[in-house]
């Protein structure tokens, strides 16, 4: 017997209408083809079903029959299950040896076929029928009214898909940062929070992009729902904008002795601030852990160079430790980008100048003078000076053993000693009395 397709698309419609009951569809392609050649009253037939339920079918046979490749496109209620049967017949004709009674039947999960891990297919002796494509009829947006095609640097992007309610799987995120060339899977997690498979994520562009998002300002980023391949949306293109200066370079000025104040630290930016711009707060930031020091709020940059900024009176940092500079820009009573800056520093407190006394011989004779003292720099910065109750001794009194051992020549016996100051060459200080 032979079903019209006319009728069973009617049924299917009316149908689909029956059990449709909320806004969650998928968009089905479905193929199929038959050819009984060699075949005495050939048979071919396929159901369709969503959560076992049938949502079309088609039947054809014949001595001469033939079904060319034909596509069927659905929108369908979001099932959890999808199903093929497919039945096929052929008595041989003539010196065919064809012959065969197939009935088969496959399924698979809406899952399955969102993540194009299962496809669903059944094959007999006459033809085959498959579903090429699945598609969750889902959309994208920014949650951002106020700039919907822009994105500040530091700020939260919130997207969101709709509508709700399909399996997580279908609100699989990606991203493009080369125009679409390639997809890239938004990662699961950041920050310690869910940001795929989720309908609503949120995250900043530099912990999407890393330690490298400054080289994707002013450019675009694309963003999809999809898997490698299929693409369930429309592209949604959000230029990533710093929003603020950025940071072009950093001069510090290392303290000179142990334990001085570090004497200023320069921040140069890619640009002044504009007329009602300023800094609501600029910070030095640790770069392993994050924490804040020397914070400065409301600040416009220097006078004397309208792209820069300079710490001074600087707290204490933490030796051998890496820093960044922190900032966020306002302007007027509108927060713009916030920023960290991908250059550093790092603070190395410059070792103490240290000496000790090792040796001293008497002058040979009363009043004589040539006595010494033999000194042993531990550390500090060559050249170095030595001085005698705050005198400076000429180099003509000072005999260099090796590397870190002098000796202080020329010297009277004094039975009250002497006082002994040792500098190097950035005048820091260690005395012995």
């Amino acid at each position: 017997m032979i079903v019209l397709k006319k009728y069973i698309k009617t049924t299917f419609i009316l149908l689909f209408l029956a059990i449709k009951t909320n806004s969650q569809t998928y968009n089905i392609t479905l193929k199929y083809s038959a050819n009984g050649a060699g075949c005495h009253a050939a048979s071919y037939n396929w159901s369709f079903y969503g959560d076992g339920v049938l949502l079309d079918d088609f039947g054809s046979g014949g001595n001469n029959m033939n079904v060319p490749l034909k596509t069927v496109v659905y929108d369908t209620y979001a099932n959890s299950s999808f199903s093929l049967s497919i039945s096929s017949g052929c008595t041989p004709l003539g010196a065919s040896t064809k012959d065969c009674n197939d009935e088969f039947n496959y399924s698979t999960t809406a899952v399955n076929l969102i993540k194009g891990t299962a496809g669903l297919s059944a094959s007999g002796c006459n033809g085959s029928v498959y579903i090429s494509k699945f598609i969750p009829n889902v959309n994208i947006k920014n949650l951002d009214t106020s700039t919907p095609t822009e994105v500040c640097a530091g700020f939260q992007l919130s997207l969101a898909a709709f509508p709700a309610g399909f399996p997580q799987e279908a609100y699989h995120w990606q991203y493009s940062v080369n125009n679409k060339v390639s997809w890239i899977d938004v990662p699961a997690t950041m920050s310690g929070r869910q940001t795929n498979d989720i309908a609503t994520p949120t995250f900043s562009m530099q912990e999407l992009l890393g330690a490298t998002h400054a080289n994707y300002m002013d450019k675009q980023i694309f963003f999809r729902l999809g898997y490698s391949g299929t693409a369930f949306t429309t592209p949604l293109a959000l230029t990533y904008s710093a929003c603020s200066p950025i940071v072009t370079n950093i001069e510090y000025d290392p303290p000179k002795c142990n334990g001085d104040q570090i004497p200023k630290v320069s921040v140069s930016f890619n640009r002044p601030l504009n007329t009602t711009e300023y800094l609501s707060y600029i910070s030095i930031v640790d770069k392993n852990n994050g924490a804040l020091s020397n914070q400065r709020i409301n600040t416009v940059f220097d006078i004397d160079n309208p792209q820069k900024y300079t710490f001074y009176n600087i707290t204490p940092l933490e030796d051998t430790r890496t820093y960044q500079i922190s900032y966020q820009a306002q302007e007027g009573s509108i927060a713009r980008g916030s920023m960290l800056s991908t250059l550093d520093f790092t603070y190395n407190d410059p070792k103490k100048m240290q000496f000790k006394i090792t040796g001293q011989t008497q002058p040979t004779c009363f009043g004589g003078t040539d006595g010494s003292i033999e000194v042993e720099i531990l550390s500090g910065a060559n050249p170095y000076n030595f001085y005698i109750d705050n005198v400076l001794q000429p180099i003509s009194e000072i005999t260099q053993i090796d590397a870190s051992h002098y000796k202080i020549t020329g010297l009277k016996a004094n039975v009250l000693g002497y006082k002994i100051k040792v500098t190097d060459k950035n005048d820091c200080i260690e005395k012995v009395f």
